[in-house]
């Protein structure tokens, strides 16, 4: 795995591990709580439903308290003024009051009159509840709260009914009354779909946090790693350069001594050995003293060669130009290659690295020539455009095909690149198979240029 994808890994990975325990340990908390809420809520309906029809079932009683209870009425005729006043008795759209006797004989029911008379105390609802029965031993209990299915008035569907009944003691009857609950049920519905659809929400919220989070991350870890990468990269070609520039500063000071030291202790000896053969000396040596002109004349001319290839003398004394001139002169001379120069530049000196980075361009360039391209012609132009350089080597020779990353990784052209890129030039190679090589470096010589009155 590559190091970077490690990074990101062992980055995101604690915060996917917190992320994803939070995020479970809040959606949990979030459905138990809401499942909490769905409960009291439901109870709390249930509950004022209930106390609705207590009161209902209290005020049926108050209503007929003054019958129920006066001692000077007939017990046969108070009931029916009794089941009078309770079948009349209408509260809401569909509240009505319910009578039914000690073994379950309906009395009174207003909504559906062919009940009465009828015994109802097995009748059962969808679910297999004895509704009246169980209503039957609430009331005989103290009275008490029931619910089953029962059909809507209105609707005529079957919904869940919530009934209230009470005992009357004297004449050991059950008087009731029922609310239509299945809007408690509704509530309830729309109560938990709006939990869930919170609990949706904090669960898309959380994962588009993560999301934009991890996305952060990676995008920040990324960011860093190519910026420390660019920073490890520009240190490398700095050191690089400053290694390439350690080394022209080394080769310029050993020319310097080849020139300046050994090749004038070479050139004064010959002077001596020149006066020496002025003299009248014997015969036999004069030939010895020819022989060892002509070496001391060969080794001047090496160390002059050497010193030359090191650093030109040129390229720091009298500047860019006249050093190439003198490098292609030579290139011209010891390769038979016709060269064709065009140099258009303006008054002024080159910065040393710069000066030192092109004359090295075009060295490397011939050496190449000489190695690969075959060719017969070479042109070098340098031309300077207001704060622009331009430097265009360019052969006939043989070429290559550019296009092809595998032909463009020798050292020599890598070199040349990364020189010219890092004191802010342009390098670009174009070559084609049997149409020869052309080299342009562009460089942009803002504060690279001086007049050279200090040196």
């Amino acid at each position: 795995m590559p190091l970077k994808a490690k990074l990101i890994l062992l980055t995101l990975l604690p915060l996917l591990i917190v992320t994803a325990s939070i995020s479970w340990i809040s959606i949990y908390q979030a459905k138990t709580l809401g499942q909490k809420e769905v409960t009291v809520f439901r109870e709390s309906l249930i509950n004022a439903k209930e106390a609705a029809l207590k009161d209902s079932v209290d005020l049926a009683l108050d209503a007929i308290a003054h019958i129920y209870h006066d001692p000077n009425l007939d017990t046969s005729d108070a009931q029916q003024r009794v089941k009078k006043i309770l079948t009349n008795l209408r509260y809401g759209t569909d509240g009505y009051f319910f009578v039914y006797d000690k073994n379950g004989v309906n009395l009174v029911h207003p909504i559906m009159p062919e009940l009465i008379g009828q015994n109802l105390i097995n009748i059962q609802d969808q679910q297999g509840d004895y509704l009246i029965a169980s209503l039957l031993s609430q009331a005989q209990s103290g009275g008490g709260y029931h619910q089953y299915l029962w059909q809507k008035p209105s609707t005529g569907a079957t919904v869940n009914k919530l009934s209230y009944s009470e005992w009357l003691d004297k004449w050991e009857w059950m008087i009731g009354t029922g609310l239509y609950i299945e809007d408690v049920s509704e509530d309830v519905d729309m109560m938990q779909q709006a939990i869930n659809h919170n609990i949706d929400t904090i669960f898309f919220s959380i994962v588009v946090i993560l999301t934009v989070t991890v996305a952060v991350i990676i995008v920040i870890t990324l960011a860093i790693n190519l910026h420390e990468h660019r920073l490890a990269d520009r240190n490398l070609k700095e050191l690089a350069h400053k290694t390439v520039m350690f080394q022209e500063a080394e080769k310029k000071h050993l020319a310097r001594e080849l020139h300046d030291g050994i090749n004038q202790l070479l050139v004064s000896s010959k002077c001596h050995l020149e006066l020496l053969s002025i003299q009248s000396i014997d015969s036999k040596f004069v030939d010895y003293l020819n022989k060892s002109m002509y070496s001391l004349t060969l080794a001047i001319n090496e160390v002059r060669h050497i010193s030359h290839k090191l650093r030109p003398s040129a390229l720091d004394d009298i500047g860019l130009e006249a050093a190439l001139m003198t490098l292609l002169q030579d290139y011209q001379s010891h390769s038979g290659t016709q060269v064709d120069t065009l140099f258009d530049t303006q008054a002024g000196r080159l910065d040393s690295d710069v000066a030192t980075t092109l004359y090295r361009v075009v060295q490397e360039s011939l050496n190449n020539i000489v190695k690969h391209a075959e060719a017969t012609k070479v042109e070098v132009h340098l031309k300077q455009m207001g704060n622009l350089l331009q430097l265009i080597i360019r052969d006939n020779g043989k070429g290559f095909d550019s296009q092809n990353k595998n032909q463009q990784k020798g050292i020599g052209l890598r070199n040349m690149r990364e020189r010219v890129e890092f004191i802010g030039g342009e390098f670009e190679l174009s070559s084609e198979q049997g149409f020869g090589t052309e080299l342009t470096v562009l460089l942009n010589l803002d504060g690279l240029v001086y007049d050279g009155t200090n040196d």
